[in-house]
This record gives C-alpha cells, sequence and structure tokens, in this order.
C-alpha cells in the first residue's frame, strides 16, 4: 500500500484521477489539502464560511473540468493558485459590490433631520473603510484580524508566521498613518 501523504505522490494521485477517473485519488487529494486551503483562504478574506465556500468551489471545477487542466509544477502548488485567484476575485467581487451599495444607498434614501447625522456618520464610516482599504496588505490584515476579529497579538503573529514584536510594530505604524489619513474627520 502506498503512502499517499508524501507530497511527491500527488502527481500519481492526479494522474489517476485525471487518466482513469479514480473517484479515491480525487478524496485523497481532496483530504489532504482541503483543511491547509481553508486556512490560506480565511487569510484573504477573514471569513470561515467565505473561506471554505471558496475551497469547496476549487474542488468541484477540479471535479467537473480538471481533465481538461494542466498542471505545470506541483500539485499543491496548483491548488494554492486556484485558491488564491479566487480568493483575490472574491475581494474584487466585495469592493465593487460595497462601492455601489453606497451609490444605491445615498441615491434611494430619503432626506429628514435624522438622515442629516446618519448620513454624516455612513460618510465617516467609508472614509475609515478606504483609508482601511489603502493601507498595505499586511497592515490591513494586522488591523482587521485585530480589531475586527478580537485576536491578540500573539494569535496574530501565529496566524501571519511572524513575532509578536512584528505584529506589535505592524499595528504602531498602522495606526500612525489611519491617524495622519483620518485627521480630517475631527474638524
Amino acid at each position: 500500500m502506498k503512502n499517499w501523504d508524501q507530497p511527491d505522490n500527488d502527481q500519481e494521485l492526479w494522474q489517476e484521477y485525471i487518466q482513469e477517473k479514480e473517484e479515491y485519488a480525487f478524496e485523497i487529494l481532496y483530504k489532504k489539502y482541503y483543511e491547509s486551503l481553508s486556512r490560506f483562504a480565511w487569510r484573504y478574506v477573514k471569513s470561515k464560511a467565505v473561506a471554505e465556500e471558496i475551497v469547496q468551489e476549487t474542488y468541484t471545477d477540479i471535479w467537473i473540468s480538471g481533465d481538461s487542466w494542466e498542471i505545470n509544477g506541483s500539485v499543491r502548488s496548483y491548488f494554492y493558485r486556484i485558491v488564491r485567484n479566487k480568493c483575490l476575485n472574491y475581494i474584487k467581487h466585495q469592493q465593487i459590490k460595497e462601492k455601489y451599495d453606497h451609490v444605491w444607498i445615498e441615491e434611494n434614501l430619503q432626506e429628514d433631520s435624522g438622515y442629516i447625522d446618519e448620513r454624516r456618520e455612513k460618510q465617516i464610516r467609508i472614509a475609515i473603510e478606504n483609508a482601511i482599504e489603502a493601507l498595505p496588505e499586511r497592515s490591513r490584515m494586522t488591523y482587521r484580524l485585530h480589531r475586527n476579529d478580537g485576536l491578540t497579538y500573539d494569535e496574530i503573529a501565529g496566524v501571519m508566521d511572524v513575532s509578536v514584536k512584528t505584529v506589535e510594530s505592524q499595528m504602531t505604524r498602522t495606526l500612525k498613518i489611519l491617524r495622519r489619513k483620518l485627521s480630517y474627520l475631527l474638524i
């Protein structure tokens, strides 16, 4: 019996699945990488449900049309590349959706006395979100993991595979950037 956990066996599994339509080969690849691909996707999309959905969609695509794919290099890196691209597409879609949702809301809300305060509050939230989105990727990820997801610096260091000191200095720089960019809101 072969040890399918070895990375060099991925190519053999892929060939068996593609050429012979052996479902067990697909199942082994699925079980072998599902969890690590889900964690990888989560780093981009910051949602366990969305990350798992992206990975499941990737495996569905492989199941449906994998035989038309040409894998140059390792199967593992190919899977990671596919998941990364799907995550980036998801993020782009969310940004477009958020951009046009704001336009629709502004056009469809009626003006009233409370609306001006709500509108100002909304503009501030949008300005903050835009400032966060403009941060470098690592800064944005560190900030969101801490502020949105409530992770400690130690937990963030584990997720990002860096030292706690790196996380601390990243947060310090990030907060300085945000204070500078958002200082006009205090007027």
